[in-house]
């Protein structure tokens, strides 16, 4: 299954070997600024509070069916969509993701969160942190081991998403402890795994490692890329992110004194987003043929984070009502957190994967 429009680690590391008939960056600038719009007119529509948690909780459920849909089945999976022209495609992909999202939402409500009223944030950081292992999976350890035991697109599929939130729920109890935060409202026990280390600070610095996986995709994973096959080239990329998150993270919270959440909606977060913009809006395309194409278009996402996210933030009391930024709510943060990631990201997806651009391209 290969398709020229796919998030995937082999189109970024040979940028030579799909040709995307499209009119970038125009087709690019125009699709962000329409699904800008659309997430804004989104958020504008909502109470914060629903925002917040409800709202935020359904939509982060939607990225790993994504994930399986655009990088894993590289939008050629299910066998029938082939036979659709867009719209229709585009609209099947999104109702089978929305379909898989409210199953894992769902199962996620009554057997982790274990409560009957909005999502507290125990529940959020969870399907958070399962997003996090999910681009793990596939970006970093492309589906090993299961890609090489499993060769049926549904079954692969389905057990990288099982793969994902048990082994996320595994690591989320070893290592989230949300005792700092035992005087909050939402605050019970028994649904605290008190892990090894703050649940804040954990939160950031996974949040921080996806980040670097997206910016190494732009680099082509330099200078670990010589190494392939499986287990060792995920074993190499783990090592360099986790090295390269480590400096990051550690210079940014400890030599720079930024608290762990700040720095990770306002660092990790706005890089994170400022790479799809590349990766995702302009395909992949930018400075096509030029030396040093991976930096120069690293450098495009990191102006682009920082544009968005500061646009973002500016826009935040205007579309959600006051938000106190900091300590020790973090409302602001996690608002831009939720508003980029969790509904702008998804969008992105849809248009640029799942819809082709459609209406902006036709084909």
């Amino acid at each position: 299954m290969n398709n020229k429009n796919n998030i995937d680690v082999a189109v970024v590391e040979n940028p030579g070997a799909a040709a995307v008939p499209s009119r970038q960056p125009l087709t690019g600038l125009l699709g962000l600024a329409l699904v800008v719009l659309v997430s804004w007119a989104a958020i504008g529509s909502v109470s914060a509070g629903f925002f917040a948690t409800w709202a935020t909780f359904f939509l982060v459920c939607c990225v790993p069916p994504q994930i399986v849909l655009a990088m894993v089945w590289r939008n050629q999976y299910p066998g029938w969509l082939n036979g659709l022209g867009q719209p229709w495609r585009g609209l099947a992909q999104l109702a089978l993701t929305l379909l898989a999202a409210a199953l894992i939402a769902s199962l996620v409500f009554v057997t982790q969160a274990q409560q009957v009223g909005p999502p507290t944030p125990f529940t959020l950081m969870y399907v958070i942190f399962c997003v996090l292992v999910t681009f793990w999976l596939v970006l970093v350890w492309e589906c090993w081991p299961l890609a090489a035991l499993v060769r049926q697109p549904l079954t692969l599929g389905l057990g990288i998403l099982v793969v994902a939130y048990l082994l996320g729920y595994g690591l989320f109890s070893l290592l989230f402890d949300f005792s700092a935060l035992a005087g909050a409202p939402f605050y019970l026990d028994r649904l605290d795994p008190h892990g090894a280390l703050p649940a804040l600070e954990i939160l950031a610095f996974s949040v921080t490692t996806v980040a670097v996986t997206f910016a190494c995709l732009l680099l082509g994973f330099w200078p670990v890329s010589r190494i392939s096959g499986q287990p060792w080239a995920g074993l190499a990329r783990s090592v360099w992110v986790l090295l390269v998150s480590a400096a990051l993270y550690f210079a940014g919270t400890r030599g720079l004194g930024i608290e762990p959440v700040p720095f990770m909606a306002r660092g990790a977060i706005a890089l994170l987003f400022g790479v799809l913009v590349p990766l995702l809006m302009f395909e992949g395309q930018l400075f096509a043929g030029r030396p040093g194409r991976g930096v120069l278009q690293l450098l495009v996402a990191i102006v682009a984070g920082a544009l968005l996210s500061s646009l973002y933030w500016a826009l935040a009391p205007w579309l959600s009502g006051p938000l106190d930024s900091g300590a020790p709510g973090y409302a602001r943060e996690f608002w831009l957190a939720s508003a980029l990631l969790a509904l702008t990201f998804p969008l992105l997806v849809v248009l640029s994967q799942f819809l082709d651009f459609w209406p902006l391209r036709r084909r």
